[in-house]
């Protein structure tokens, strides 16, 4: 039998059985193809109601990671990685059309914070300087796969709804008269999930992830936006093409 946290700042119990569900598929205790117990066997192994053990199940049913029918019980889905080409600027939008994915956005908010000593390096902008900070979750038929954190420093006023930051950021940044990047520099490291980034991406606290830093230049080879992504590295996987292929 598991041992859940009761304690009255834990999460939900159905939730802390679908971290530990949802951490067993990705880490491949459950395979592709390969039926978890049932309700009643996930009843006694968590020491839980029925209806606790089905919201749980629901979750990873929305989330695309089983599959549940009649006769078969719940299986483990197929779960294939995006793959994304680092050799183009695209947009998260972009790039999940490309691989014939819906983009979604599970959270969407833009606030306006004063430049600390690292920002205004990085903007070469004076500390105290107005900048936009753009926090997203997107998701890719539904699952959330990245957490974004962009700052923008710029002259022109960004409109402070957030639900206009649903769809593309460059799409919305091009509306707002400021054109997409020509050049980007990016830097790649391992870390892993805190609790803000566990409720984000729906992880476990401590699970891998992939830190993914990223600036972007305008044609007169200022940074106008710097962001810090966070991908949930059993669903993201990246492409380096260097010189000429015959992959389109």
């Amino acid at each position: 039998m598991k041992v859940l946290d009761y304690s009255k700042w834990a999460l939900p119990l159905y939730v802390q059985i679908y971290q530990d569900l949802r951490e067993q598929i990705v880490n491949r205790v459950y395979e592709q193809g390969q039926t978890i117990p049932t309700e009643l066997e996930l009843q006694e192994i968590y020491n839980v109601s029925r209806i606790t053990v089905r919201q749980a199940v629901q979750n990873l049913e929305q989330e695309g990671l089983v599959i549940r029918s009649r006769g078969r019980g719940t299986v483990v889905a197929q779960l294939e990685k995006i793959e994304e080409q680092l050799s183009l600027i695209k947009s998260f939008t972009e790039e999940m059309r490309d691989r014939n994915l819906v983009p979604g956005t599970k959270f969407a908010e833009v606030s306006t914070i004063l430049a600390d000593e690292k920002l205004a390096d990085i903007f070469s902008c004076s500390v105290g300087d107005m900048l936009y900070r753009i926090r997203r979750v997107r998701t890719a038929n539904g699952r959330a796969v990245v957490l974004f954190d962009t700052f923008i420093f710029t002259d022109k006023t960004l409109p402070r709804d957030n639900s206009l930051y649903y769809d593309s950021l460059y799409q919305l940044l091009k509306d707002q008269g400021i054109s997409q990047p020509v050049g980007i520099e990016e830097r790649f490291e391992a870390t892993v999930a805190d609790a803000e980034i566990s409720k984000a991406l729906g992880v476990t606290v401590g699970a891998p992830l992939m830190k993914r830093v990223r600036k972007s230049f305008d044609k007169d080879h200022r940074v106008q936006e710097y962001t810090h992504s966070y991908y949930d590295g059993a669903n993201y996987s990246y492409i380096v093409r260097i010189g000429v292929t015959n992959v389109q």
